[in-house]
């Protein structure tokens, strides 16, 4: 909740609580949630002074109801005088009070006037001549100038909210479009460094003084690289789907210590390569979770991966799995870098990285964390982080609920991945780029397929139309008309028997949703590889319908 000496505005509250005071010759005061005085007095009138100011037991009287009063005025007094207040209310509790008075509610009575004298010790002769020849205010006129106030005050309050709340949101576009600056700036860091060996060994392929060893190295560079470039690229579509809410989570009983250990095979490599030893402590006993396996085990390699990256070399990573009551804990601790304490709240932020310095670029875009988290939360569960500051390691601690699975599902098995076709296929390749078309081009046909092409989605039906291939690979942005509709007048012309795969950069459930319904047979996302390109070939093939 705000508080309210962060939002009240001083000159502006003042200057308004001056005319309210010139009007109705009370002195103002605004009080603090501690019941401590944050503005006033405001027209300090010699009543004000003579009854001991802020002091004053009908101050702090008319404070403390205004604390026990959520709504409306309220008036704290004796037979002769009164303070009139209004609460200070946010979000229905009470965090502040303005008072407005001391005033004078009936005509000077000497003997009232020295019993509060007396109780207030305070000097009877000094009160009297102040008072004796003030006109007290009315009841009704008491109960005006209370509702004046509980209008002003909340007035001033409601547009104190609106102001504090448009300050916030214009600290957090700031803090966003920051962070947008930052992350493109790394973007276009992590986009580069691939580029550089990619070209580097494309030089070193075009040499005719290149040997074998040198241009086979140089191959393998760029595969390397071009890997890299798909999962930055990957990475960002994952983080979209996620914050989309268009993950769809495929459940099973899955084995925590299997999914540990599928984790740390595929991120081994990595830790060797920094030099990191690594422990590992699972349970004996099986410890099953109703889950999605591929993400379970995406969870534990981001985190791996994290705590690898931000460890410098000869590091020590550790990975435990444990049961605590109903739920699957999951800790990956490091000796790394460790997390300011200002760092920490924002650790799972978008784009939220530590120390960026050469000494620390481990690669990566800042979204690892923010996926692992709404994964976790997708499967029910929560993770935290525990940092001892700089220089100090970090903790990442996941924790799952165990429940039984919804349904008993037998294990599932990898499907068999067909082998490529030995027999000459004829390929229809319609895409607008190029170097893509003429590279798919020379690929399928160093495989031993016949193969046509097209650079726009008129020229891919027509072609079509008159080869009638076995089958065609098709991009989606197409000029003339898109690939979902070159799909659909193929289908048209040329029945089930041509097989349709969608090879395009659109990559997530809806982009797949719109395939199959324009009639393609497979969705692929590029980059796609050789062996891919082959499997899938071979796997589609097949004798056509009569």
């Amino acid at each position: 909740m705000q508080t309210l000496d962060s939002i009240i505005q001083p000159e502006v509250w003042t200057r308004a609580l001056e005319k309210y005071a010139a009007a109705t010759r009370l002195t103002v005061t605004v009080w603090g949630p501690s019941r401590d005085l944050l503005l006033g007095p405001i027209q300090s009138s010699p009543l004000f002074e003579i009854t001991g100011g802020s002091g004053n037991v009908l101050h702090t009287s008319c404070v403390d109801r205004c604390f026990g009063h959520s709504g409306g005025s309220v008036v704290a007094g004796d037979a002769s005088f009164s303070v009139i207040g209004s609460p200070l209310v946010i979000q229905g509790t009470p965090v502040g009070a303005v008072t407005a008075g001391p005033a004078l509610t009936a005509f000077p009575n000497e003997m009232f006037i020295g019993r509060f004298a007396l109780q207030q010790q305070l000097p009877f002769s000094q009160l009297w001549r102040t008072v004796r020849h003030q006109a007290p205010l009315t009841a009704g006129r008491l109960q005006v100038y209370g509702e004046l106030l509980q209008a002003l005050v909340e007035t001033l309050l409601n547009e104190s909210l609106r102001s504090d709340e448009h300050r916030q949101a214009l600290l957090h576009l700031a803090a966003a479009n920051q962070a947008k600056d930052e992350f493109l700036a790394m973007l276009s860091h992590e986009l580069r460094n691939p580029l550089a060996p990619i070209q580097i060994a494309m030089q070193i392929i075009g040499r005719a003084d290149a040997g074998n060893a040198m241009v086979d190295k140089a191959r393998e560079t760029v595969n390397r690289q071009v890997r890299l470039l798909a999962r930055l690229l990957d990475d960002l579509l994952e983080v979209s789907r996620i914050t989309r809410g268009t993950v769809e989570l495929r459940k099973q009983p899955v084995n925590i210590t299997t999914a540990v250990a599928n984790a740390l095979d595929a991120t081994r490599s990595y830790i060797d390569t920094r030099e990191h030893s690594l422990t590992v402590s699972v349970p004996e006993q099986p410890l099953v979770l109703d889950a999605d396996p591929m993400r379970i085990e995406q969870i534990i390699t981001n985190l791996v991966l994290n705590a690898a990256k931000y460890t410098p070399p000869k590091g020590a990573v550790a990975v435990s799995a444990s049961r605590q009551h109903d739920e699957a804990v999951i800790r990956v601790r490091d000796t790394g870098i460790g997390i300011p304490g200002d760092l920490l709240p924002r650790v799972f932020d978008m784009f939220t990285q530590g120390d960026r310095s050469l000494a620390h670029s481990g690669g990566g875009l800042g979204v690892g964390l923010t996926i692992v988290k709404k994964l976790v939360e997708l499967h029910g569960g929560t993770i935290g982080v525990e940092s001892e500051g700089p220089g100090r390691g970090s903790e990442f601690t996941v924790r799952l609920p165990i429940r039984p699975p919804v349904r008993d599902l037998a294990p599932v098995k990898s499907p068999a991945v067909p082998k490529a076709p030995t027999e000459r296929a004829h390929i229809l390749v319609v895409e607008d780029n190029p170097d893509s078309r003429e590279m798919l081009k020379a690929l399928l046909e160093a495989s031993g397929h016949q193969v046509r092409i097209a650079s726009d989605g008129p020229g891919g039906v027509e072609a079509a139309r008159l080869h009638r291939p076995d089958l065609a690979l098709i991009d989606i942005g197409l000029p003339g008309f898109d690939g979902y509709e070159v799909a659909r007048r193929i289908r048209r012309h040329l029945g089930p028997g041509v097989r349709l795969i969608a090879v395009t950069g659109y990559g997530q459930a809806e982009d797949q949703r719109l395939t199959a319904a324009a009639g393609f047979d497979l969705h692929l996302v590029k980059p796609v590889s050789p062996e891919q390109l082959d499997q899938v070939i071979g796997g589609l093939r097949g004798p056509r319908p009569n």
